[in-house]
């Protein structure tokens, strides 16, 4: 009896497992930039749009910038400043992004500007 209940346990464990939807991750790179972006299959508390959350990375040759604009899905004009190593944290945003969503980030320093196109990993 036990080893039924053990293995009943285990299949729904298993199948609940599939069930919870694994986030969206979009990624892009140019020679300057390195973005990451994850967006949860989860609603945010009380708003119509999913918990956002990733990462930039500068990956040029020339000192780092100290401080650039960024647009990126729902976030526009935001200034940011990088940390030590280069990165920036994005934490706690809102998408509507879906898998067939086109996507992309554009980011301005120092009268330059890259728009990378951000791909479906």
């Amino acid at each position: 009896m036990k080893y039924k209940v053990l293995i009943l346990l285990f299949s729904v464990s298993i199948i609940l497992s599939g069930c919870l939807e694994k986030p969206l991750i979009f990624v892009g790179e140019s020679g300057t930039w390195k973005v990451h972006y994850e967006v949860a299959q989860v609603k945010k508390r009380d708003e119509e749009c999913n918990t956002t959350s990733g990462y930039i990375r500068y990956l040029g040759t020339e000192p780092m910038p100290e401080r650039l604009e960024l647009d990126i899905d729902k976030v526009e004009g935001a200034i940011i400043t990088l940390d030590d190593n280069g990165m920036f944290h994005l934490l706690n945003g809102c998408s509507n992004a879906t898998v067939g969503s086109e996507l992309k980030a554009t980011i301005k320093w120092e009268n330059q500007t890259e728009t990378i196109p951000l791909i479906l990993n």
